[in-house]
């Protein structure tokens, strides 16, 4: 099994206890997660698993190029002395990994991503930076350099990842003496929060030890419930807007500063670092309140809106798992008309979320560029447009789902005027 049928096949793994904790939640009349919340997430799950398709390979390939001709010791894969330093060394660089993508703003421009939800759930768990790989990879490295294998180092990422992706949640509790050895929900409750006291604190995987020893460990207080979510807001359904943003305010920053070096610490330094040539409330974002008063986003959408964003995220989904699937096989041409369609409808589908008010004129664009795009990509891999003709339906059904209830989208107002505290129903 190739490194990108792992990943695809993985998927049910990771997406089954959504659904479950899905279900629980309407079963209790307690849900567990926002439809708007939820979409977002997983939207922005399958364009990392997209994304891992494409950058992951490679760098799997470097890994074993350096394991094979650079390692200093021959560790073999049944010995338990292997995978016990195996994973000891991956906690270990995970740490430092998650520490600077904190640490260094254009480390953090990528890790914001995950960072933006403002749930704690399994959602966002999977709410993952799409370029996250381009990052990370580097960091684990010297494993190969020490003899430990490919396949060592991809039985450990998955327990590593299964781990990590269980504790998102907010049922368990802490844990007792378990609160000095491992990294439990708790902990990460706390790294996700926007209070005061917990900023930039518990960057482990699953031993807690190294943030006791590098001091960056931190309990969750009884007096300080976490509040989930970013300082300054995202304000944002748009997955674009959630991988973007914080690099244009950092190039911002950058433009603004006279002397090269300050442009390079700005990339370089902590990410609320600003030059002293600059007044530090130009480019550093106030907090947006005390977390005890504050509100999530959580615009309204009309009903016949939320129904069509629910559908067009369904055939998105769909379409990114095609596409994932497909990829290798694709001419370039091809490549690029089918990961063009995946961006801009995901583009799309943000701006619908986000009700703004010129979102369906954008949409209405997209459904015409499917309708031309689609026979040619068939074309263009030798298929029969008859073949073809069915998925046409997908854009002629759209475009009079927007036409039947266009005043619904044109409703749209700016989300910053919109309650924030209201479910999106």
């Amino acid at each position: 099994m190739d490194l990108k049928e792992q990943l695809l096949y993985g998927l049910p793994v990771f997406f089954t206890p959504i659904v479950l904790e899905l279900v629980v939640g309407l079963l209790r009349r307690k849900p567990a997660y926002r439809l708007n919340d939820l979409i977002t997430n997983v939207t922005m799950s399958l364009l990392t698993v997209l994304g891992s398709v494409v950058i992951a390979g490679a760098t799997f390939l470097f890994y074993g190029y350096v394991h094979q001709h650079h390692a200093l010791l021959t560790l073999p894969n049944d010995s338990a002395w292997t995978w016990v330093l195996a994973f000891l060394t991956y906690d270990f660089f995970y740490y430092w990994a998650h520490r600077m993508h904190h640490t260094m703003a254009w480390m953090w421009g990528i890790h914001v991503v995950h960072h933006s939800g403002e749930d704690m759930n399994f959602g966002l768990a999977v709410r993952q930076s799409a370029l996250g790989e381009l990052t990370t990879w580097p960091f684990f490295v010297p494993m190969a350099l020490l003899g430990i294998s490919p396949e060592v180092f991809l039985g450990i990422t998955g327990i590593q990842l299964i781990f990590q992706y269980a504790i998102h949640n907010t049922y368990v509790p802490p844990l007792g003496f378990l609160e000095k050895v491992l990294v439990t929900p708790s902990q990460h409750r706390v790294h996700h929060s926007r209070n005061t006291p917990y900023i930039d604190k518990n960057y482990g995987n699953i031993l807690v030890v190294w943030d006791l020893l590098f001091g960056t460990y931190q309990p969750e207080l009884p007096d300080q419930p976490p509040v989930y979510g970013l300082r300054a807001s995202l304000r944002s359904w748009n997955p674009f807007t959630a991988h973007f943003h914080y690099f244009g305010e950092l190039f911002q920053k950058a433009a603004a500063c006279e002397r090269l070096s300050d442009k390079l610490l700005c990339v370089v330094r902590d990410p609320g670092w600003t030059p002293p040539s600059l007044r530090a409330d130009r480019f550093r974002h106030e907090d947006d309140g005390p977390s005890a008063t504050y509100k999530k986003y959580d615009p309204r959408l009309p009903r016949p809106v939320l129904a069509y964003c629910v559908a067009q995220f369904l055939v998105l989904a769909t379409g990114i798992l095609l596409v994932a699937w497909y990829l290798d096989t694709l001419g370039v041409p091809a490549r690029a008309v089918a990961l063009g369609l995946v961006l801009v409808s995901t583009w799309t589908l943000g701006t619908l979320m986000d009700s703004r008010p010129w979102a369906w004129r954008m949409e209405c664009a997209r459904l015409a560029c499917v309708a031309l795009l689609v026979p040619a990509l068939a074309l263009m891999e030798g298929l029969s447009l008859p073949g073809v003709l069915p998925v046409l339906l997908h854009p002629v059904l759209s475009t009079l789902w927007l036409l039947r209830f266009r005043p619904a989208f044109q409703e749209g107002t700016p989300p910053s005027s919109q309650d924030p505290g209201a479910l999106a129903a």
